[in-house]
């Protein structure tokens, strides 16, 4: 059950990066101006449509978290061994953590993987929005409003959960 729980985080972990990239991007293309009016008021269709996303995008990221951890175990680590590492590296420590040199490697190479995945991932994401017909950047404002905004939190998680 532990495992499990360290899987969810890390698979948590490496989903809310990719829709960091997303919105980090964004907002270096958008006009400064435009990162201020981070305004709660969006239609009932538009979070409808980001709920609707959302459900889309669950199953990409599960694929997505299975091939993750079967590229960690392909290049000879265990899971939790893999995230204690990229933490350390994180952190500017990961030389305090391990200085077998064949373990660094394997650590880099399924990096490479994972960020490569990532990518995809990110594309797959970008992709569902646009066919969704909703703009990168109302996603990422919604996104931004549902971790920011207990009113718009509450009408997504109202909406998420009656579908379900």
């Amino acid at each position: 059950m532990n495992y499990l729980k360290k899987l969810k985080i890390f698979t948590f972990a490496v989903m809310a990066s990719c829709l960091m990239t997303t919105v980090s991007m964004a907002q270096q293309a958008t006009p400064p101006e435009t990162q201020i009016k981070a305004t709660p008021n969006f239609s009932e269709e538009e979070i409808k449509t980001f709920v609707k996303i959302n459900k889309d995008i669950m199953p990409l990221q599960e694929n997505i978290q299975t091939d993750m951890i079967s590229s960690i175990k392909e290049s000879g680590i265990e899971v939790p061994r893999f995230q204690e590492l990229a933490q350390a590296q994180q952190g500017g420590k990961l030389t305090e953590v391990s200085s077998d040199p064949k373990e660094l490697e394997s650590f880099s190479k399924a990096g490479e993987k994972i960020m490569k995945l990532q990518e995809e991932l990110q594309t797959e994401i970008e992709q569902v929005i646009v066919e969704n017909e909703m703009s990168t950047e109302k996603f990422e404002a919604i996104f931004m409003a549902y971790n920011s905004n207990p009113e718009v939190k509450q009408k997504v998680d109202k909406l998420f959960s009656e579908d379900t």
